[in-house]
């Protein structure tokens, strides 16, 4: 893709975002960040169909992307990175560090252009989750109960959030399909295409963490918390950051 085209591309997103962040009306914000997901999802798709028309020479590799996330609940927050990671297409690993840390890096593995969208999206979700945390915690509980609370909350946030990404990613995989049943010069159907991608990024993942092993996230107990942050995902919208570059995430 041209530089000037994804230039574009980037300014009608960051145009409906401002719009989003500017008005007061709740269902008018949602309108623009959903116009906003939609045309993410649809240019991801557009971008790994050029990716599927280039010669073997002439296509990128998967990338690295490496993500601070800081205390506390770094281990929920991490799960929502790896949410927003699958739902592009990417896969992602916690590198781990000493109990008590204060932060800990997430390493994300995908395409460039995936991982633009990526890091995009966490940036954003990322400081929402934290406002929308602290808004919406009860007051008067136990600091145990509090935590739990909070925990419920970001898993529930999380899955919303994946939910509503990978909607629209399937929608979009369907409305490329549809225009490629009427053109021949398709390479081959987008489902295939993303697969095919997928596939690589596996590959890639494996070779740089031979030795990468699952690990457990507690949800919390709370279903309150849980409801309140699914609640909150569905609210969700993207703020403008800038693209690119290493990021610290997450402090609150």
């Amino acid at each position: 893709m041209k530089v000037d085209e994804e230039d574009r591309r980037l300014g009608v997103i960051r145009g409906l975002l401002a719009k989003a962040e500017a008005t007061e009306f709740p269902d008018e914000a949602e309108a623009f960040f959903a116009k906003a997901s939609e045309l993410i999802a649809r240019y991801a798709v557009d971008e790994a169909m050029i990716w599927a028309g280039a010669s073997a020479s002439g296509r990128q590799a998967p990338e690295e992307l490496r993500l601070e996330i800081h205390a506390p609940y770094i281990v929920q927050k991490s799960v929502l990175v790896g949410s927003v990671a699958r739902a592009h297409g990417c896969q992602t690993v916690r590198l781990g560090g000493p109990s008590g840390r204060a932060s800990e890096t997430v390493c994300v593995i995908g395409f460039p252009t995936d991982l633009r969208w990526v890091e995009t999206l966490v940036t954003s979700l990322l400081v929402q989750l934290t406002s929308a945390m602290l808004t919406n915690c009860p007051t008067g509980l136990t600091a145990s109960s509090s935590a739990g609370w909070r925990r419920s909350f970001i898993m529930g946030f999380a899955s919303e959030v994946s939910d509503r990404l990978e909607a629209d990613r399937r929608d979009a995989v369907h409305d490329a399909e549809s225009s490629e049943a009427t053109n021949a010069d398709a390479p081959m159907s987008a489902a295939v295409v993303l697969a095919s991608r997928a596939d690589e990024v596996h590959d890639d993942f494996r070779r740089r963490f031979p030795n990468v092993r699952s690990s457990w996230a507690s949800a919390g107990r709370s279903r309150e918390g849980e409801k309140a942050g699914r609640a909150a995902g569905r609210d969700a919208s993207l703020t403008r950051e800038r693209i690119g570059g290493r990021r610290s995430l997450g402090s609150g």
